[in-house]
């Protein structure tokens, strides 16, 4: 904090700042320091014993470390990796990701990959994942778990990207290629939908575009943990879009799902809540 000099107090009150200033300086307690950045995911194959719990940390450059593997419950861990994972390259599994290798000490000589997003979000996001576990190392067969809405939390608050203006694209329907749509926009700093187009993917039809920024809504009724966002733009028909993303989104390079909720005219026709997962943000 900067203390304002105050000027009726003369040279008395400067030599007595003089003497205090040091000593504030001195004993002043240090600024904590951010805790690492970290992540959490679970996930299974629709029964309870195939639930894996997957948690560690994120270096600066989004290299997992100290991830530990574990079952539901105290104490069920089945890898834990001291240090930093091993990179294997591009994912076989999910197009886009990249494949860490983040087996530990495990019993059978269980393998462990963990396929993540390239880039992450910061404190507040969120981010997809898939781990391949290969037990016995593929001799006894293999799960691949899907995990959704993995946690990232510590680190710095990283509400803004350092690396330039954001895009992104996110396409999702409903089974029948007629429900399909393709919702186009940018990004603020601090990830507020800007300019937001919505389309008929199929027949190309534009449906709304908003030449503004978004309306905040407010917490998602649709998805846990996510914000609602009016991106409604001139239509004929009166038709509301709604899209809920994370809170906070990641930098160039990365990927967020989105859930598109469309109100056909303002809800008297129905509605539409669409999912869209991995969403480029470009």
């Amino acid at each position: 904090m900067t203390t304002r000099p105050l000027r009726r107090a003369g040279v008395v009150l400067a030599t007595t700042l003089a003497v205090v200033a040091p000593l504030a300086l001195l004993s002043a307690p240090a600024q904590a320091a951010a805790p690492p950045r970290s992540f959490s995911c679970s996930g299974g194959l629709g029964e309870a014993h195939t639930v894996r719990l997957v948690s560690g940390l994120l270096t600066s450059a989004g290299i997992p470390y100290q991830v530990i593997v574990a079952l539901p419950g105290p104490g069920a861990i089945v890898s834990s990796r001291t240090g930093k994972a091993a990179l294997v390259g591009p994912s076989w599994l999910h197009a886009g990701y990249t494949e860490w290798d983040v087996t530990g000490h495990a019993q059978n000589g269980d393998l462990y990959h963990l396929n993540l997003p390239p880039v992450f979000p910061g404190a507040g996001g969120f981010v997809d994942a898939d781990l391949d576990i290969e037990f016995a190392g593929g001799a006894n067969g293999s799960w691949q778990i899907p995990m959704f809405d993995c946690t990232v939390t510590g680190g710095p608050a990283r509400l803004s990207t350092p690396n330039g203006p954001r895009t992104f694209t996110c396409t999702g329907g409903l089974g029948e290629a007629f429900t399909v749509r393709t919702v186009t926009g940018q990004l603020t700093q601090l990830n507020r939908p800007l300019q937001v187009s919505v389309t008929q993917t199929e027949t190309g039809v534009v449906e709304s575009t908003r030449a503004k920024l978004a309306a905040l809504i407010g917490p998602s009724w649709l998805h846990a943990g996510y914000t609602e966002w009016d991106v409604t733009g001139h239509n004929p028909n009166g038709d509301l879009f709604h899209l809920n993303v994370p809170p906070v989104l990641p930098p160039i390079g990365g990927y967020f799902d989105a859930d598109l909720d469309i109100e056909f005219a303002g809800g008297a026709n129905g509605s539409w809540q669409i999912p869209m997962f991995d969403c480029t943000v470009a």
